[in-house]
């Protein structure tokens, strides 16, 4: 099985249920709070891990009680967390998620220590990034270390996986170094100047990403399911029919299961099979990590029949 390595965030997930989400200058009551372990990268990881991944994370944390519990979070999970670094100046990040009756989120993020996340302490790491085999980035931390990242990583040539979220521009000479490009429907809209409402324009889309210099595009569709392209080859994987209790850490439960899948050597429609399976379960649950399934739901998952 190869090596995992998730350079990236961590946010400790405020979480309001409410029956509406109110707007401006209204005032609602909300039906529950909970607070999660969460973060884009920490997600990504946990959910590899979950399913038998071998994985490692690189990230910044604040020396506060929310940097331990994420540490606590990782140990749990057995990923490997030698490599995770504080800052004494700068508290860990936090995110504050409002999820109405539908299970949809509106989220808004205070990075705090992700941002101090440097080239520096990338390049500190570089015989991490050579002992691993599978390496997944997203953008909650600097678009400097991201590009660090990369370029380590393309050096001792391993596989890169960029769910580009949120949704920033990547700078041309980076995009060929990509091997799997992961966005959903709305990232692909931002970067693609395509509206992505459906399978036509997720295909459209995904064929400007490839012009690009894009690799191969994964697109994420939400409830449409997932797409698949590159210059051979189009594939569309539909979603799992359930009822959403919060789409929190859906695309992460996608990243990090498609990760796992090619750490165990999988072909992409099995892969892609898996990550579909895990995100459908994921947000049939309340809180990111929590929701994040092991491999036994998600086999089960994969026998249940799609109408």
């Amino acid at each position: 099985m190869k090596k995992i390595l998730i350079i990236g965030s961590f946010m400790t997930d405020l979480v309001v249920q409410t029956l509406k989400v109110p707007v401006e200058g209204e005032t609602v009551i909300g039906k529950s709070f909970n607070r999660f372990t969460g973060g884009k990268g920490a997600n990504q990881a946990v959910a590899a891990a979950r399913l038998g991944g071998d994985v490692t994370m690189i990230g910044k944390l604040g020396e506060d009680d929310f940097g331990k519990e994420h540490i606590e979070s990782l140990d749990k999970n057995n990923v490997n967390h030698q490599s995770v670094l504080f800052d004494s100046q700068t508290s860990s990040g936090v995110g504050n998620i409002q999820i109405d009756y539908n299970g949809n989120n509106r989220i808004v993020v205070v990075p705090g220590a992700n941002l101090k996340l440097s080239e520096r302490d990338i390049e500190k790491n570089e015989n991490v990034i050579m002992d691993s085999d599978i390496i997944v980035l997203q953008l909650e931390i600097p678009m400097k270390t991201v590009y660090k990242s990369i370029d380590l990583a393309n050096k001792h040539g391993k596989t890169i996986i960029l769910n580009p979220a949120p949704a920033q521009l990547i700078k041309p000479e980076y995009r060929s170094k990509i091997d799997y490009f992961v966005p959903n429907e709305t990232e692909a809209s931002l970067l693609s100047n395509i509206e992505v409402n459906g399978l036509e324009t997720a295909e459209q889309a995904a064929e400007i990403l490839l012009e690009q210099g894009y690799k191969n595009v994964i697109i994420t569709l939400g409830d449409k399911g997932v797409i698949f392209k590159n210059q051979d080859q189009f594939k569309y994987v539909e979603a799992h029919r359930v009822k959403a209790v919060d789409t929190t850490a859906a695309g992460d439960s996608f990243i990090g299961s498609f990760a796992y899948g090619l750490s165990k050597g999988m072909e992409i429609e099995q892969t892609l099979n898996i990550a579909v399976a895990a995100s459908a379960i994921t947000v049939t649950k309340l809180g990111a990590q929590p929701s994040l399934p092991e491999i036994k739901e998600v086999n089960e998952q994969l026998l249940v029949p799609q109408q």
